[in-house]
């Protein structure tokens, strides 16, 4: 692939991936904090982790997407389903932003629908990204797509939180609207060649997918590897402002230092994966990831949870680039877009169910318990890993390969 022709398409999936993350940011990280400075307690927060259900049940809508994106016997519709979905994503929060975006009830509903527009794009773009990836590109396809997605928590998570709390919300929303469409540019400029892929005769399915064992292993992969982080996610916020934190330096902590720890995450996860190999770089990164909440649940200063905060965001998103790697590779097929919906469903599954469980363990338990928890988890799926456990058999390095 000519160096012009693969810097197009990953600048084309990384704009995707940072509007879809703009909107988790907002929901995860600055909404929470916003609530909670206005005296909001640890299980209202958990229950916000609601707003991630789009992501969670797409895997219901997933066909219907892919056959609209690959009609049978014709050329693939990508970038009219993406760009269409981006427009309206960019027109709703205007739509807030000319309301004013101050009624907490009619924020939840837009930031409902909003969900459920990134959730079906990011369906289209990743069957996009699979297609059009040739297995050496994959590695720099999911740093981009890490990346992106921490980028994506800088403008929704810190951004909009500072200009929210300088400007106003309307300010906000205006901003996120704007910089969404001009994420959406990339894909006008795509080769015809890029977009013509002819599509399958058979139309894709939950069935189809279900009855690939590498389908069912990435399933259980994927829960196993979201338990420890998923806890843990929407609590750090919440627990540095609970030990002195003013809600202005969290927000610079989660927005650029945030965005700093995921870039420079993706970046260690690629070069790991390309030295390491998936699996290895996987391991690593769990066990990174529990050091991190263990310094954070047992740190004397809150310098120092801090800085395990940030370490803790750099090792999951090394994490992601490998498990990305491993989960992509086994979701080459006829229906690339469903088979990848489905481990990301599962992990977003796991989200709201953990998130939830996270608040009212922090509640009832204390930090530490949960922190503790979290990092036990994470131990003992890199021991599992490190197994080589049978049922996670079609991830392993040869076989994958040979998938592609």
């Amino acid at each position: 692939m000519a160096g012009g022709r693969a810097a197009l398409l990953l600048a084309t999936i990384g704009g995707v991936y940072v509007a879809q993350s703009l909107v988790t940011g907002v929901a995860g990280q600055a909404l929470p904090a916003l609530l909670r400075s206005q005296g909001s307690s640890l299980q209202q927060l958990g229950w916000l982790s609601l707003l991630m259900l789009p992501w969670a049940l797409k895997f219901a809508w997933a066909p219907w997407i892919e056959r609209r994106r690959l009609p049978a016997g014709r050329a693939a519709r990508s970038r009219r389903l993406v760009c269409s979905g981006q427009l309206m994503l960019a027109a709703l929060f205007a739509l807030m932003a000319a309301g004013g975006g101050h009624h907490l009830a009619l924020i939840l509903l837009a930031m409902s629908l909003a969900a459920l527009l990134a959730a079906s794009i990011d369906v289209a773009c990743d069957g996009f990204a699979i297609e059009q990836s040739q297995p050496s590109l994959r590695g720099w396809v999911n740093v981009v797509q890490v990346a992106g997605s921490y980028a994506g928590l800088l403008l929704g998570g810190g951004l909009f939180l500072l200009v929210a709390q300088r400007w106003g919300m309307a300010q906000g929303w205006l901003l996120l609207a704007a910089v969404i469409v001009l994420l959406g540019l990339p894909w006008y400029f795509q080769p015809p060649a890029a977009l013509a892929i002819v599509a399958p005769a058979r139309p894709a399915s939950l069935r189809q997918a279900w009855r690939r064992r590498e389908v069912r292993a990435g399933l259980l992969l994927t829960v196993l590897l979201a338990i420890g982080p998923r806890l843990v996610m929407g609590l750090t916020g919440a627990f540095l402002l609970d030990h002195g934190m003013r809600l202005e330096q969290l927000a610079w902590l989660q927005g650029v230092g945030g965005v700093v720890a995921g870039i420079s995450g993706a970046l260690l996860g690629g070069l790991l994966v390309r030295y390491w190999q998936a699996r290895a770089a996987l391991v690593a990164a769990l066990v990174l990831q529990a050091l991190a909440l263990l310094c954070l649940a047992g740190a004397p200063s809150l310098l120092i949870q801090a800085a395990a905060a940030w370490v803790f965001s750099l090792a999951l998103s090394a994490t992601f680039v490998a498990s990305y790697t491993l989960l992509m590779r086994c979701a080459e097929g006829a229906q690339p877009g469903v088979d990848f919906t489905l481990f990301q469903c599962a992990d977003a599954g796991m989200a709201v169910v953990l998130g939830i469980l996270g608040g009212w363990l922090a509640h009832t338990a204390g930090y530490v318990t949960v922190l503790g928890l979290a990092a036990l988890a994470l131990v003992l799926v890199s021991v599992a890993l490190c197994a080589r456990c049978t049922v996670l058999d079609p991830f392993s390095e040869e076989k994958c390969d040979a998938n592609t």
